[in-house]
């Protein structure tokens, strides 16, 4: 496993992770709650991150904040493409293949192009599994930008 890519995570954690974070519902002001908090936790820690937060395709909060760039625009597009696609944390998709020792894109044959298996973009699931929406962060090593977007949304869940 490459502990670079991962941080040195394990699925079963990630998933647990996962269940622990699950919503009762999800709206608009919820959506931008979630981004505002994130970036709150990157502001006190002056991250050079670019946050957003999606419901479907619709973009409903994006901030860059200082440091970051343009460039990460590019990431947070195939991060998010990775949890349309399999409803799991970018980095959870990683970890799975890194476990099996195959690639992700060989998996489910797609272009790093369009997708990218890195840390950083998770997914906001209702408690009935239903995807909400996403919460993405781009600007760090993909499990710091992981850990930001989980810290983001868990500071939101114990602010409701």
């Amino acid at each position: 496993m490459n502990l670079a890519e991962t941080g040195g995570f394990s699925s079963s954690e990630l998933i647990a992770q996962a269940q622990a974070l699950t919503l009762t519902s999800i709206n608009l002001h919820d959506a931008v709650s979630i981004g505002k908090s994130t970036a709150r936790i990157a502001e006190l820690k002056k991250l050079p991150v670019s946050i957003e937060v999606r419901i479907g395709s619709w973009c409903v909060y994006h901030i860059s904040l200082e440091g970051s760039s343009e460039g990460h625009d590019s990431w947070i597009d195939r991060k998010s493409a990775v949890v349309e696609h399999s409803k799991n944390a970018s980095l959870l998709e990683l970890v799975l293949c890194e476990e099996q020792n195959i690639s992700w894109y060989d998996k489910n044959g797609l272009s790093e192009n369009e997708f990218a298996a890195n840390g950083g973009a998770i997914p906001l699931k209702l408690h009935d599994s239903t995807l909400g929406g996403v919460l993405i962060v781009s600007g760090l090593a993909g499990p710091d930008d992981h850990r930001l977007a989980v810290a983001g949304l868990q500071a939101f869940v114990s602010e409701r």
